[in-house]
């Protein structure tokens, strides 16, 4: 495809780069899969203890920044925008954190009892 001087960057580069691209994420993912599938004993329960640790940490700071859209009685509100201004970093973070535990809880279903 050609492309406009505008456009040269990352348009460019994934055109021409696609196939290596998938490969080293295809190699990351089975490498990632292999570790999670090995562990067990003392570093499975440290991942287990940082999982849920960060999705209590998450849901801790989703409710930090609810809680002014509670107090004022709205209770089924959805989305970044219903929390006020200040406490939206705070609700992002909190989603990060509390995603990021949900994802390792589920590698860890990959590894061996």
């Amino acid at each position: 495809m050609d492309y406009r001087k505008e456009h040269n960057g990352l348009l460019t580069f994934v055109e021409h780069w696609n196939i290596v691209i998938v490969g080293v994420i295809a190699v990351i993912a089975i490498r990632g899969a292999n570790f999670f599938m090995r562990l067990s004993g003392t570093p499975w329960l440290w991942f287990f203890f940082a999982a849920f640790a960060l999705m209590i940490f998450g849901g801790g700071l989703i409710s930090y920044a609810k809680l002014p859209v509670y107090r004022s009685g709205r209770f089924f509100t959805f989305g970044r925008k219903s929390v006020p201004v200040q406490l939206q970093a705070a609700y992002r973070w909190g989603w990060r954190m509390f995603l990021f535990g949900v994802v390792l809880s589920l590698c860890l279903l990959l590894s061996k009892p």
